[in-house]
């Protein structure tokens, strides 16, 4: 017998549902969509895409393609050099970190001025703001140096000050909800840190060749 699909005008309707028991063709009778709503559900799809777009652009910017010590390195090397405090980085090197489980790392007490970056892979955005974070460190290792923990940074955290030098730099956004751990900057602590910062007359590192660098407007509010 020839396949049904295919039969052309062979069978009636009728005869169709004699022999097979169903509807001569039911898979061909489709439901008609109204053409209004199909341009309303083309302008719902078009939003759709439209509200996502940055979404998507910020992860494809941050996939990581950044996989090796030498390339991650490297990467580093360039968001430094385009720091305001960059100059506080005596060196970087990629090493695996394997407690405690974080992306980077200065010491302190003593202060090498050396940031130490997990060799893991990496996106460029991440990376620039792991390296915004780092040198935020330095920044409160140069200028408080060994003031106790207290009397340094405005009375923000460590980490929240670190975090603020990141949005500072422009690589992180500011918290606009209640964030989990320490690793945050709202609103007000970006206020603490830009005060702070507003008020340096001069900044020297205190490691490598011990450099020092007389910083934007000071405390008097005249152009150093």
């Amino acid at each position: 017998m020839a396949d049904p699909d295919f039969a052309g005008g062979d069978f009636t309707d009728e005869e169709f549902a004699e022999y097979f028991g169903t509807p001569a063709r039911p898979s061909t009778e489709r439901r008609r969509i109204p053409l209004w709503a199909r341009l309303a559900g083309l302008i719902v799809a078009l939003a759709m895409i439209v509200g996502s777009g940055n979404f998507l652009l910020t992860e494809i910017r941050d996939f990581a393609s950044l996989n090796d010590a030498p390339e991650i390195r490297s990467a580093a090397l360039d968001r430094i050099a385009e720091s305001e405090w960059g100059w506080l980085a005596a060196e970087v090197v990629i090493v695996p970190i394997e407690e405690p489980r974080v992306g980077a790392f200065v010491t302190n007490n003593p202060s090498d001025g050396i940031i130490q970056i997990d060799l893991r892979p990496w996106g460029p955005d991440r990376l620039d703001r792991l390296v915004d974070h780092e040198l935020g460190h330095l920044l409160d290792f140069a200028v408080w140096g060994a003031v106790p923990a207290d009397e340094r940074r405005g009375g923000i955290s460590s980490e929240a000050w670190a975090e603020c030098a990141a949005v500072d730099a422009g690589t992180r956004a500011i918290d606009l909800s209640e964030v989990v751990g320490e690793y945050h900057c709202y609103a007000d602590e970006l206020v603490v840190y830009e005060a702070q910062v507003g008020q340096l007359v001069e900044v020297c590192a205190r490691w490598g060749d011990r450099e020092c660098r007389t910083i934007g407007l000071g405390a008097d509010g005249v152009d150093n």
